[in-house]
């Protein structure tokens, strides 16, 4: 079968230059939040969203923490109606649970996490908070594979004032909003009332609504004042400038009960000593909050080493993220070992499965650049395992039915935790991060590693020393992975999903090798 690669029609080709598509844009919010910072956030964003109409296909309100029955969450189709939703029903203390009653935010959540008919890809949330869910209250192991594995950001929002009071509160928490925020790829936003936190809200609509998420690395700061490598960024090509711009968003959540803003913060994006560009956060870049922003130009088509380097307090908590303006349309999604085409989403990856992730771009956007993938855990590690790092040739692209540019990237075997896991946000010890970067798109995709699920073929329980599975070698084509469904290709080549010719999982060998697990030389 031939891959197909026939345009689309010309109702889709607006798509190559917008941003990212949100499903659905979901404004939720406490009954007892300050009406007057309400009021400014509403404006920003009923302003964003219509200024760029292509990035929902649902809105959704929601008031929570009521003194009455949780109002349900109010789905809308159009601007207008959300609007108006958003202005009839504001924020009321008189309408407010007592301030004895934890937060009930989670089960919003879940609400919306399993509401049927309602597309979830790439959604968007926003919390307005002032006071925290119950002690140990949190979303199920479920939950957090919906959020990670649809590309869900969910970004929580409280007032410093709001914060420090119910930090003092023993039988309240904010760890599964930190958890939340650090699964989703978003800030857990606290500042001060009023233009602090609206004009943070603003920097928040402008890249996580409108860009496409680049590099992301959620951390327990326990690197004092060294500087550290946190993981890998790889620029995309660029058809029209030698640069390519990045905007940075950081979060900082100290163990005090007080917001971050101090002198001392800063990213090096490094190539070598002669080639390195240094942004520095200071002194603060939103006065009375714990976020940071910034812009940098990087080389079309480079690699940097992203270093790190602080002076938070031993312990802070630290969310960065880095976007870029997207040129088009994708969809991202998981799929098993036996569905190579990605015909039925997988919505939970484990150890036995492997993710197998398979991006999809318009078509008429389609690149003839090789895409470049890279795995990295929770400590922004590469894994030492294979396929860790991959590069999927345009020999090796395909067309879906409907007609998208396919990247069939080959499973990865993860593990449910790393062996290290000091630095890793609490809650997000299996979370996994894919930087896939094709021509002039770049975009970061997400998942969690749950513990294996299956049975182990008997004769593929061998254990290289990187922990990958691999099957007696008795036969040609090498086999490897728990069910011995990927070609090994000895360390001496990459396995390529081949639609065109074999339509299965092939070795493709480095030079100087050849044969079906490159095992000659």
């Amino acid at each position: 079968m031939e891959p197909n690669f026939q345009l689309f029609s010309e109702e889709y080709d607006d798509f190559c230059n917008v941003g990212e598509k949100h499903s659905t844009f979901l404004f939720a919010y406490a009954a007892d939040f300050d009406v007057s910072t309400f009021n400014q956030m509403t404006q920003l964003a009923v302003q964003s969203i219509t200024a760029n109409r292509h990035n929902y296909t649902k809105l959704a309100i929601a008031r929570f923490d009521t003194n009455g029955a949780q109002e349900s969450i109010t789905y809308y189709d159009d601007i207008q109606p959300f609007a108006t939703a958003l202005a009839n029903s504001p924020p009321n203390p008189n309408a407010a649970s007592s301030p004895s009653t934890p937060s009930n935010v989670l089960p919003i959540i879940s609400s919306f996490l399993s509401a049927s008919g309602r597309p979830l890809e790439s959604s968007m949330v926003v919390l307005l908070l002032n006071r925290f869910p119950a002690l140990n209250a949190d979303l199920s192991s479920t939950e957090y594979d919906t959020i990670t594995n649809n590309n869900v950001k969910i970004f929580p929002i409280i007032s410093d004032t709001s914060y420090a009071t119910q930090y003092s509160l023993v039988s309240r928490s904010s760890k599964a909003l930190t958890s939340i925020a650090a699964n989703s790829n978003s800030h857990f936003v606290i500042g001060k009332m009023g233009s602090p936190l609206a004009q943070t809200f603003q920097y928040l609509m402008n890249t996580a609504y409108l860009d496409s998420l680049t590099a992301t690395r959620s951390f327990v700061d326990n690197f004092g004042f060294a500087q550290n490598t946190i993981g890998k960024l790889r620029v995309p090509h660029s058809e029209i400038s030698s640069y390519v711009n990045f905007t940075i968003t950081i979060s900082a959540q100290t163990l005090q009960n007080t917001t971050t803003n101090t002198n001392g913060l800063s990213l090096v994006f490094y190539q070598s000593p002669n080639s390195q560009q240094i942004v520095k956060f200071e002194p603060g870049s939103l006065t009375n909050t714990n976020f940071y922003y910034a812009t940098v130009q990087l080389k079309q088509g480079s690699t940097y080493q992203v270093q790190y380097k602080s002076q938070f307090d031993l312990g802070t908590i630290t969310m960065i993220r880095i976007w870029t303006e997207s040129v088009l349309y994708h969809y991202g999604s998981y799929a098993s070992l036996d569905d190579p085409m990605g015909g039925v989403t997988l919505y939970k990856v484990d150890e036995y499965q492997g993710a197998a992730l398979r991006m999809k771009l318009m078509n008429d956007c389609y690149t003839t650049h090789a895409a470049y993938v890279l795995f990295t855990d929770c400590n922004g590690a590469v894994s030492p395992k294979y396929d860790s790092s991959q590069t999927i040739d345009i020999d090796y692209i395909f067309a879906d039915e409907g007609s998208f540019p396919h990247y069939p990237i080959v499973p990865f075997f993860c593990d449910n935790t790393p062996i290290v896991t000091s630095n890793c946000v609490p809650g997000s010890e299996s979370k996994y991060d894919i930087q896939f970067v094709a021509g002039e798109f770049t975009v970061i995709r997400s998942f969690q590693c749950r513990p294996g699920v299956g049975q182990i073929k008997s004769n593929c329980r061998n254990k290289d020393v990187n922990g990958n599975y691999y099957c007696n070698r008795d036969k040609l084509p090498y086999m490897r992975g728990p069910t011995g469904q990927i070609p090994d290709c000895l360390g001496h080549g990459h396995v390529e999903y081949d639609f065109a010719n074999a339509e299965a999982y092939i070795c493709v060998c480095d030079d100087g090798y050849s044969g079906d697990s490159c095992e000659k030389h």
